[in-house]
């Protein structure tokens, strides 16, 4: 029994942009926060803050490497633990959501799909230990290989020009609605994923 049934007729749609943390998976770095906070009882908002806005977003840059970034925020954060041992509590809850996987893999059969990230080599490596990228996904994007930011117009433009689609022929998919600002500038569909049942349906009223 498939999640969605997909109109074989839809031909508009002709690439299928997935975020990585918080779509294809379940919040990566939030997850982490609340776990640590409720352990170390520390706020979570301020770590956050501190791992991913700040440091997170360095390494995905390519200002810091991945592991200055672990160190850093462990340090700053003030953290009675290692940071090996936050990387590894990182993963440990990292988890498949399996719902979007399934539709992805029920769209793949007929339209082209993207899964597209900002981490950096080593952590995307370790991610795709969980989720197996390319099992499900024909295509998969790491912007921080093309140095350039994933929340852009310029990577908006380089994903049109290599898959050659015009924008209204693009969805876009991710959990943070400000990285679709510029997606949505350039005229590419755009959902701003909250959970399954609302995604679903927004993409619904889009690809049929």
């Amino acid at each position: 029994m498939t999640i969605l049934k997909i109109n074989t007729m839809s031909k508009k749609i002709k690439l299928v942009i997935f975020d990585a943390y918080g779509v294809t998976l379940n919040e990566g770095y939030p997850n982490t926060m609340k776990f640590l906070a409720k352990k170390y009882d520390k706020d979570k908002d301020y770590l956050y803050k501190i791992f991913y806005t700040k440091y997170l977003n360095l390494a995905a840059n390519r200002k810091i490497t991945q592991k200055q970034a672990w160190i850093q925020s462990v340090k700053e954060t003030n953290l009675p633990i290692d940071y090996k041992e936050v990387k590894k509590i990182h993963y440990s809850l990292m988890k498949k959501n399996a719902k979007v996987i399934k539709l992805a893999d029920e769209i793949g059969k007929e339209t082209n799909t993207l899964l597209l990230s900002k981490n950096t080599r080593s952590q995307l490596f370790e991610v795709n230990h969980i989720l197996d990228f390319k099992k499900h996904f024909k295509n998969v994007i790491n912007t921080w290989e093309l140095g350039i930011p994933k929340a852009s117009k310029e990577t908006c433009e380089f994903l049109l020009k290599r898959f050659k689609v015009k924008p209204e022929e693009v969805i876009y998919i991710d959990d943070q609605e400000s990285n679709l600002t510029d997606a949505k500038k350039i005229g590419i569909k755009t959902i701003f994923y909250q959970n399954f049942e609302q995604f679903k349906k927004d993409f619904y009223k889009i690809y049929k």
